[in-house]
């Protein structure tokens, strides 16, 4: 029983890696979050005992995109990817999607209207010591910029933007931990690809195991793909 459990869990892989192939070779990109900005900032740890970051500010790499690729400012799953270059001696890649609040609502993507309302979430939990532990973000702004690129562009060129990032218990309890700062816009990269399940700290994995396990096939089929 076990092994044709085993079985059919990776042949539903290989047919999960084969769709989101298939899916990114369609449309010439990305199977999700096809269209995006790529933006340079810094990285900053709070005092929190919830998470080991870097003592100093470390420069970072940011991708914000449109999940599913709608035109203009039309509200989409908006996504904000981060990768920090060493955590205790890894990269961590940060993949957040706007989402809504509450146990059920922190796992769901949700359209948003701009880029700078709402909280991005990373859906699903890490497990560090025991315990399910997701990260959240917000911007602090009081400026608008729309579910548009063109928005986000000019967001970002006019001033800095900085979104507070807090760790989230299952219980709803929340912890400021890092602040990330947007300075720069860069040229967007097609072959720059954040991969959370592969990329992560000791200690913080990536939870469901079996969920994780699909959405890394996601990534595969997505990278052969485009």
């Amino acid at each position: 029983m076990a092994e044709d459990a085993a079985t059919q869990a990776g042949l539903g892989g290989k047919l999960f890696r084969a769709g989101f192939r298939a899916l990114a070779a369609l449309r010439g990109a990305r199977a999700f979050h096809p269209d995006g900005l790529l933006l340079t900032g810094e990285f900053r740890g709070l005092n929190c005992d919830d998470l080991v970051l870097p003592e100093e500010p470390v420069a970072v790499i940011v991708r914000m995109s449109k999940g599913v690729g709608l035109p203009g400012r039309v509200p989409d799953a908006l996504g904000l990817a981060v990768r920090i270059p060493s955590i205790d001696g890894l990269p961590w890649d940060l993949t957040l999607t706007t989402s809504g609040t509450g146990l059920v609502g922190r796992v769901l993507p949700r359209p948003a209207r701009a880029w700078t309302t709402g909280r991005y979430s990373t859906l699903l939990p890490y497990r560090t010591e025991g315990e399910l532990v997701w990260l959240s973000a917000r911007a602090e702004t009081s400026r608008h910029a729309e579910a548009s690129l063109d928005a986000l562009r000019r967001l970002v060129v006019e001033e800095p933007v900085t979104y507070l990032f807090e760790t989230v218990r299952a219980n709803g309890r929340r912890k400021p931990c890092a602040t990330l700062t947007l300075h720069e816009v860069a040229e967007d990269s097609a072959r720059l690809a954040f991969d959370p399940m592969l990329h992560h700290p000791r200690g913080w994995e990536p939870r469901p195991g079996w969920l994780t396990g699909l959405r890394e096939r996601a990534y595969e089929g997505s990278r052969e793909g485009r």
